[in-house]
C-alpha cells in the first residue's frame, strides 16, 4: 500500500510539473520579446518601423463617442502607418471598422502599400493605461484588394495619454 502511495505521489507530481510548464509555455508564447514596434508581412515582404520612429498615445473614454480608451499609434516614416483602435481590451478581438470613434473596432490606413485594414483581425494580447506601458496588438487577414497580412505585430510603448 505504501508503495503505490509513492507511486501515485510521483506521478501526481509529474503531471503537476507538465501542466505547469505547458501553461508558462503559452503565456511566453503571447509575451515575446518584441524586435520592433510595428511589424508585418504584406505578401510575405516584411515591414517593420522601430521604437524611436513611433508614437502611441491613449485616449480615455470621455474623448469620443464609443466611449472606449482608444489606442492612437502611428509612424510618419515609409512606409506611413496609422492605427486606431477603441477595441482595446486585454484579449479583446476586433475587425475594422471605418469609423472607430464611434464604433468598436480597429482601422489601420497603410497608405504607402494601398491596403485599408478591411479584411483584417486584431486581438489586443497585452492592454496597455498609462503612459511607459507596453501595448501588444496581433494582426492579420487578407484585405478587400487581396493582399495577405500576416505576423502583424504592434508592440509599443505609450507615451502619451489624455
Amino acid at each position: 500500500m505504501k508503495k503505490l502511495k509513492n507511486k501515485l505521489s510521483i506521478i501526481l507530481l509529474i503531471a503537476s510539473m507538465m501542466i505547469f510548464f505547458s501553461c508558462k509555455k503559452d503565456k511566453a508564447d503571447k509575451e515575446k520579446k518584441c524586435n520592433y514596434a510595428i511589424s508585418y508581412k504584406v505578401d510575405g515582404h516584411m515591414v517593420t518601423h522601430s521604437e524611436n520612429a513611433v508614437h502611441a498615445e491613449i485616449w480615455t473614454a470621455p474623448h469620443y463617442p464609443v466611449n472606449r480608451k482608444v489606442y492612437d499609434i502611428w509612424t510618419d516614416d515609409t512606409p506611413g502607418f496609422y492605427f486606431h483602435c477603441s477595441a482595446s481590451s486585454q484579449d479583446e478581438i476586433s475587425y475594422h471598422v471605418a469609423d472607430w470613434q464611434s464604433q468598436v473596432g480597429s482601422n489601420i490606413p497603410l497608405n504607402a502599400v494601398g491596403l485599408e485594414s478591411d479584411g483584417l483581425e486584431f486581438e489586443v494580447t497585452k492592454e496597455a493605461s498609462e503612459v511607459g506601458d507596453i501595448v501588444r496588438v496581433t494582426f492579420s487577414g487578407t484585405t478587400v484588394g487581396g493582399k495577405q497580412i500576416t505576423e502583424g505585430l504592434i508592440c509599443t510603448k505609450i507615451e502619451d495619454k489624455y
